[in-house]
């Protein structure tokens, strides 16, 4: 299906964030099994190192970037490598608006005031208030172009 909106978005705070906890692991991993020195005075084994290398790497790998697709007749999210993704048809949003999150409200997905936000970074986002009163945010660095593409949408598959 050919996409006529698709606009990533990176969470640098989650890289830069994990990337030192990894490193970190990887680094005691490799003291105790490649220079045999055992880290601190009761060293945990490697493995439990590695599991904690493996629980970032995947925390990494979902919630590091977020990618706005719009199809046709929907909007798709997805973040990281796409296991974590949600869908919006378009004939079910009743109208959108452009939103500036405060920055208490965070990243991630999360519950907020009167709905749900998806963002990685920024605090600007696309408000979506669908017909059924459900609301979502979705996080963007470019508000404008993603709210004017959703509104012709919204125009064109009868929402309001």
């Amino acid at each position: 299906m050919q996409a006529f909106y698709k606009r990533g978005q990176i969470g640098w705070l989650i890289i830069l964030l994990f990337a030192p906890i990894i490193l970190f692991f990887v680094y005691i991993i490799y003291r105790q099994e490649v220079l045999g020195k055992p880290f601190g005075n009761n060293p945990g084994p490697s493995v439990l190192y590695l599991g904690f290398v493996i629980f970032f790497l995947i925390l990494l790998s979902l919630f590091s970037h977020l990618t706005v697709i719009g199809y046709t007749n929907y909007l798709e999210i997805r973040f990281g490598i796409g296991v974590i993704r949600k869908k919006f048809d378009f004939k079910d949003v009743r109208d959108c608006a452009i939103e500036k999150n405060p920055w208490y409200y965070g990243w991630g997905i999360r519950r907020i005031p009167d709905g749900w936000l998806y963002n990685v970074s920024g605090s600007w986002s696309v408000q979506l208030r669908m017909k059924d009163g459900k609301m979502y945010r979705i996080g963007t660095a470019e508000p404008k172009r993603l709210a004017r593409f959703i509104k012709s949408r919204i125009d064109l598959f009868g929402g309001g």
